[in-house]
């Protein structure tokens, strides 16, 4: 996960960081208890590369304290959506959770509701990939674009790019959002979908003129035997 792959870089910069200032400790200790012949010149040089060098590792700690900020909120935030994530699957499988995160419209196909809920937390992994940079850009447009080429991803997008845009708090978010926009305008279209009450129909219609076609045949059969009359048992 990314969060893990990131604590090596930043056990890093700690270390270095550390290492850093117990040099430049050294160095200063050094430059007070040195009572040795030194013109006002050299004291002024070393005290001088001393103050570069602190301030160095000034900028580094800062550093360090900065970069170990955003791990620990990258990691709080990928906990939170694992958490969510399993609470939608919780309710994917149970109707009455389903009903606990709020109304639920009448009449909704459970099927659609379903294929909702998982695009949205493909959605929230595709996110935090792609916000800790595991998830490079091109790679997110073959993946939406292939997404947004099927029913499923298109009804997704439509009912949730205006919630999920008007939310985005940083940058990063801001340009994940507008990709999945842009690709879910350049996808194909899939043809369209017939209603379920159209293929209900058919599929009615379709055994009704089955069932006709075998009593049609079945009554053929048992006319042209009856016309044919019973078989007479041979003479002896």
């Amino acid at each position: 996960m990314p969060t893990l792959r990131a604590r090596p870089r930043t056990l890093g910069l700690i270390v270095l960081t550390l290492l850093v200032v117990g040099v430049i400790g050294a160095f200063l200790w050094a430059l007070l208890t040195f009572d040795g012949p030194a013109t006002r010149w050299e004291r002024l040089t070393l005290g001088a590369a001393s103050a570069v060098v602190a301030a160095a590792a000034l900028v580094g700690i800062v550093a360090t304290l900065i970069f170990q900020a955003r791990e620990t909120k990258i990691a709080r935030e990928e906990a939170r959506r694992i958490a969510i994530a399993e609470l939608l699957k919780m309710a994917m499988d149970d109707p009455d959770l389903d009903e606990a995160w709020g109304p639920v419209p009448a009449g909704e196909d459970r099927k659609a509701r379903r294929q909702l809920m998982y695009i949205n937390m493909i959605i929230s992994e595709w996110q935090m990939s792609f916000e800790t940079k595991a998830l490079p850009e091109a790679r997110l447009r073959a993946i939406s674009r292939e997404m947004f080429s099927a029913h499923p991803g298109r009804a997704y997008w439509r009912e949730a790019r205006q919630v999920r845009t008007s939310t985005s708090e940083t940058k990063r978010a801001r340009r994940f959002h507008q990709i999945l926009d842009e690709e879910y305008n350049r996808a194909p279209a899939p043809p369209p979908e017939r209603p379920r009450s159209q293929r209900a129909r058919l599929l009615g219609v379709g055994g009704v003129a089955g069932a006709v076609a075998l009593a049609t045949v079945l009554g053929r059969a048992l006319t042209h035997r009856t016309r044919r009359g019973p078989k007479r048992a041979p003479r002896r």
